[in-house]
């Protein structure tokens, strides 16, 4: 029997397709279990832009006890800042329950990435409310956007290459 011999470059194709696969499979799952609820939405090729992700909670998701809210963000090494600006807001039917501006460090001082992950993907879970009473009498909605500025620059970044998805989770308070 002949055996054909793979290229390195071949190997390499098919380990990243894999890790795309997973990575693939990974963001697009949502979960509601006793402790909580997360869910992720993955952002286009070009990155996180200026234009609001909307995560409708479900109704099950809330509880009449207080909970935390966190923001989650995955990023690549295409990302090419140390922080990240969001803004975050808790939108309870029409009425606006809260609006925050928000800024979280993506990297240590040394550059080295922050979060948790083992390859070139990070995956970071930011505070953003602790022991907060959501409303759960209308449609919840959390939405999230970036407001990134390059120093020196009155305009915003339209494109932000490196965020990979964005999600939130609301978790019981303990």
């Amino acid at each position: 029997m002949f055996e054909f011999p793979l290229s390195l470059n071949f190997m390499m194709n098919l380990n990243k397709i894999k890790i795309g696969i997973t990575f693939v499979l990974i963001s697009s799952i949502s979960c509601i279990s006793e402790g909580g609820f997360t869910h992720y939405e993955s952002v286009a090729k070009e990155g996180l832009s200026p234009k609001p992700v909307v995560f409708k909670i479900p109704p099950s998701a809330l509880k009449e006890n207080p909970q935390n809210l966190f923001i989650r963000i995955r990023n690549n090494t295409e990302y090419e800042f140390s922080n990240i600006f969001l803004i975050a807001i808790l939108k309870s039917g029409d009425q606006q329950v809260l609006q925050d501006t928000l800024e979280y460090a993506m990297a240590a001082p040394d550059g080295s990435w922050l979060g948790t992950g083992f390859t070139g993907l990070k995956e970071s879970k930011l505070w953003w409310k602790k022991g907060i009473k959501i409303p759960t009498e209308r449609p919840v909605q959390i939405i999230i956007s970036q407001a990134i500025r390059v120093n020196g620059s009155a305009n915003g970044v339209s494109e932000l290459k490196g965020i990979v998805s964005v999600g939130i989770s609301i978790e019981d308070q303990e």
